[in-house]
């Protein structure tokens, strides 16, 4: 399958992911959400090793993944975290920085060069940015810009994509020293191993909060469905793909949660983020070029 198509795929399972996880939220706390969602993917991504012949790691890729483990799973608990504080709408369009920084990481990495022109996207990836809450334009021309930095959603998101414009170089490498399903199937299995480790220390210790019944159990259920599909086209596309295109291509999930956040949870000034989210896009757009 083309990999423009299993990124936009990677990008529509991603995002509604991101839904269920925020309506797991409300009843559980970031780190039980993180942990029951990884382990209900397992259940739709290991069947997919039965049909395939035996591999065993190697010991460079089980090093590339102990590395990535940590950086992977802060990640993951910023994210969640971020998208239980702040609105869709408001912390997700964030991850487009994602891209921009793929581009100094796979440079570094793995070699990745890109155009000049690929500074217009960044500049327009900022000015979307900026656009999120042009709203507060009112008090200060600088006030929408402050509010990325007081917002601690949108820092956290920050934080996530520059985090996770690294571990997604980093794990083309590790289908390159194998292939995408198995290591995505055991990349996802080794995330979740180390956050039911966490999860396991908090619920020792009556830190966690946990309500996992009724509809929670769905969301559940389909948020380990949109994990797993989420996670197989991800690895399938960057097998095909330089890194920040595929990156820039799948952050289209950003205009998904946008929509998400206004006919979902009804969240406020929804044609501004839009507008934003979109300029964002349009600028990913331009680095997908470049």
């Amino acid at each position: 399958m083309n990999w423009f198509v299993l990124s936009l795929a990677a990008a529509y399972f991603f995002s509604t992911g991101d839904v269920l996880s925020k309506l797991l939220l409300r009843d559980n706390d970031e780190w039980t959400s993180g942990c029951a969602i990884s382990l209900a993917s397992l259940p739709f991504l290991i069947p997919l090793l039965i049909v395939r012949e035996t591999f065993l790691p190697s010991r460079e890729l089980i090093l590339l993944v102990c590395i990535l483990i940590p950086f992977e799973v802060f990640a993951y608990y910023l994210y969640l975290k971020a998208i239980r504080i702040s609105p869709l709408s408001l912390s997700i369009p964030y991850l487009s920085f994602t891209p921009v920084f793929t581009i100094l990481t796979a440079g570094i990495l793995l070699g990745e060069t890109i155009a000049f022109q690929g500074i217009v996207g960044i500049l327009m990836v900022t000015v979307g940015a900026y656009v999120l809450n042009i709203e507060l334009y009112v008090q200060h021309p600088l006030a929408p810009l402050k509010a990325a930095f007081q917002s601690r959603g949108a820092r956290y998101m920050l934080l996530v994509s520059l985090i996770w414009s690294l571990t997604s170089t980093l794990g083309k490498k590790g289908v390159q020293l194998s292939d995408p399903v198995f290591f995505g199937v055991f990349y996802m299995t080794c995330v979740s191993s180390a956050m039911l480790a966490i999860e396991s220390w908090r619920l020792s210790r009556n830190a966690a909060t946990v309500d996992l019944r009724g509809r929670n159990t769905i969301w559940l259920l389909l948020g380990g469905l949109a994990t797993a599909l989420a996670t197989m086209a991800h690895y399938h596309a960057i097998k095909l793909a330089p890194v920040s295109y595929m990156m820039a291509v799948k952050r289209t999930s950003l205009i998904f949660s946008v929509l998400y956040g206004g006919l979902i949870f009804k969240e406020p000034h929804i044609r501004l983020r839009l507008l934003g989210a979109s300029i964002m896009l349009s600028g990913v757009v331009v680095l997908y070029l470049a």
